[in-house]
């Protein structure tokens, strides 16, 4: 059974953790995230963050959210 959970990055970015992996829609396909983008916004990484650390902000983890598998296709469908 394939375990898939969605999410929307700044409201206008769709990405989708499936198996273990992260992809990011890109217009008409799935593409690997190889940027790290989803992760980066579940662990709040700043990379404008010049202090040692840059995790954990609570601005860039605001970016991302969880959505159901009918909001991420309304979002493929409309966009």
């Amino acid at each position: 059974m394939t375990n898939i959970t969605y999410y929307l990055i700044r409201e206008k970015r769709l990405g989708k953790k499936e198996n273990g992996q992260y992809f990011l829609y890109d217009k008409t396909k799935w593409i690997s995230d190889d940027r790290n983008v989803i992760r980066d916004h579940l662990m709040g990484y700043d990379s404008n963050d010049d202090s040692p650390f840059g995790f954990c902000s609570m601005s860039i983890m605001g970016e991302i959210e969880e959505i159901t598998e009918e909001k991420a296709m309304e979002f493929i469908r409309n966009n």
